[in-house]
């Protein structure tokens, strides 16, 4: 009724889990010198993420889902470990070197770290493109930039008057669209998605979850961060349980129920409440 229309959450029934190992990180620590008083460390955390694949990275806020996928990125240091791509060790020491290589992130908070609020759609959306849309070096060619906004317009139904609206004028969705069309428009290998439906409206997130399950029958392999269980289990292929900076279970998402992930997620493997008598 919100909506206008029927709004389906579909659970994912199978793995598309490719044969290509797309994103690999092996021991990936940082004890010692934090970025900031609100960083979590990172324990040795290994995983891999393949072509095709949605890998879910479930854990409570503080948990360290966002410090990790920032270390992958080059938006935060980490002290030893090694990130692979297609098989290959890569030195991601900053943002740029990472969309470089083709991974991209989507950023937990869009109005801090995602968008420049006071610009326009076009400026927001074509950004990291511009290259690719340069003719001799240093001309944007417009007709090619219009041409990629239009189709992001269109599949992605962001509703905005123009692609010269200042972008801080559009609902909550539509912004989170802007973000999501700016990244996809660079076609990267990898994707990082941090919380990618915080609030956003209902509608809204079941477009996003189509597109990104989309982009993975495209052969990207993406990785969400979500503290929104429901989410993780119907949108990923493979799930991993964070706390505290250390990875504490992984299942596939046709085995998962909240209560299983919950259970990781505050307990941890092996772990077990200890209940004290009331004196």
């Amino acid at each position: 009724m919100m909506v206008g229309r029927n709004i389906e959450t579909r659970p994912s029934t199978r793995s598309r889990r490719g044969d290509r190992v797309m994103l690999k990180v092996e021991h990936l620590s940082r004890t010692k010198s934090l970025p900031s008083p609100q960083a979590v460390m990172l324990r040795d955390l290994s995983f891999e993420v393949r072509s095709g694949e949605i890998l879910g990275l479930a854990g409570l806020v503080g948990a360290g889902r966002t410090d990790l996928v920032r270390a992958i990125y080059g938006a935060e240091p980490f002290e030893s470990g090694t990130v692979y791509l297609e098989g290959k060790p890569v030195n991601i020491d900053s943002p740029d070197k990472a969309i470089e290589l083709g991974i991209a992130l989507v950023p937990e908070d869009r109005k801090q770290h995602g968008l420049f609020l006071t610009h326009s759609v076009r400026r927001n959306l074509t950004l990291p493109s511009l290259k690719q849309l340069s003719r001799f070096r240093y001309f944007v060619d417009r007709t090619a930039e219009s041409a990629l906004i239009g189709r992001f317009k269109k599949d992605l139904r962001i509703r905005m008057e123009n692609e010269d609206a200042i972008v801080g004028t559009l609902s909550g969705g539509h912004q989170q669209k802007v973000v999501l069309a700016r990244y996809l428009a660079m076609k990267p290998k990898v994707l990082l998605v941090d919380e990618p439906t915080r609030g956003i409206d209902v509608g809204a997130k079941a477009e996003v979850h189509d597109l990104l399950r989309q982009l993975a029958q495209s052969g990207t392999a993406i990785v969400v961060v979500s503290s929104e269980l429901p989410e993780i289990i119907s949108l990923c292929d493979w799930i991993i349980t964070v706390k505290e900076g250390r990875f504490t279970g992984e299942m596939a998402a046709a085995d998962a129920t909240e209560e299983k992930l919950m259970k990781l997620m505050t307990l941890g493997a092996g772990e077990a409440h200890v209940h004290h008598p009331v004196n």
